[in-house]
């Protein structure tokens, strides 16, 4: 009899990550459930281990798992892949150039021109330009410094590194201007890499969210209440809407406070008014004599 056919394995993979196409300097987004929570996925490019870095932020809360490009460029149109347990998908990531804007153009030197004829009684008085020369109301191509110098950047205003001393409170703040977003900005505030501090709201941590309808800017602050010299260290916010992403670092110093005053040792050991020593003082040259 033939033997019976083996089953396939079930994948571990309940929603598989797709191949995504990004221009040159976006950020592309990888993303995959598991069936169960803790499941370690492992991520690839073009058949080679991938590490968290600046460039590749790897996520795993969960079911739910994410590999995110920073800075996109051709070099990273490659084959990925994202491998959990005993599955293995594949996914493309297609890097296209971003589209330029159509510069204005000059009217071509060989146009007929608009001048009446000189037999007329009502020529120009002005002298015609020399072919090839533009005609000066022609619009000039805007200027190349007029680009935005951070294209895919999402933030208006950046945390900056920030001093403190122990037992004082401090305030980072990230400022995104939601115009020409398609969905309302998320913002996380992490501390070194992995540390989400949402989960650490209390009495030293709170998170705040303001939303100005007139700039349509969205602020976010986070306040560090009573600063411990634990609470030092590298910081991260990240911004996320749609399909854009962008991040940023900034430090914390936590320094401690200065000594109000030194210790005067000679009114440590202060006479009282009839002779005798104050309560609780040693009279260090009587021991000397009686020795």
């Amino acid at each position: 009899m033939p033997e019976p056919a083996k089953k396939a394995a079930a994948s571990a993979f309940s929603k598989k990550p797709k191949s995504v196409e990004v221009s040159v300097g976006s950020a592309a987004v990888f993303e995959a459930e598991t069936e169960k929570a803790g499941v370690k996925v492992k991520w690839q490019k073009d058949g080679k281990d991938l590490a968290p870095s600046d460039k590749y932020l790897i996520k795993s809360e969960g079911t739910k798992h994410s590999l995110t490009i920073s800075n996109v460029v051709k070099e990273d149109d490659v084959v990925y892949s994202a491998i959990a347990g005993s599955s293995k998908v594949k996914m493309e990531l297609k890097v296209t150039e971003p589209e330029k804007p159509e510069a204005a153009l000059a009217p071509a030197p060989d146009a007929p021109s608009e001048t009446p004829a000189a037999s007329t009684s009502e020529a120009p008085t002005e002298a015609p330009q020399p072919e090839g020369t533009p005609s000066s109301e022609a619009p000039a191509p805007p200027a190349e410094s007029e680009a935005p110098a951070d294209p895919i950047g999402l933030f208006l205003e950046r945390p900056q590194d920030g001093d403190v001393v122990v037992g004082s409170n401090i305030t980072f703040r990230a400022r995104v201007k939601a115009e020409n977003l398609l969905k309302k900005p998320v913002v996380k505030w992490f501390k070194g890499k992995w540390m989400d501090l949402s989960s650490k709201i209390g009495k030293h941590l709170q998170l705040q969210e303001t939303y100005d309808r007139n700039t349509k800017v969205y602020t976010f602050e986070i306040h560090i209440i009573k600063a411990k010299t634990t609470y030092a260290g590298g910081y991260r916010c990240e911004v996320s809407s749609k399909d854009k992403f962008d991040s940023t670092n900034f430090n914390l110093n936590v320094n401690e406070a200065s000594n109000a005053g030194e210790v005067d040792i000679r009114s440590a050991f202060r006479r009282t008014g009839d002779g005798k020593e104050e309560a609780g003082e040693l009279d260090f040259s009587a021991l000397l004599k009686k020795r």
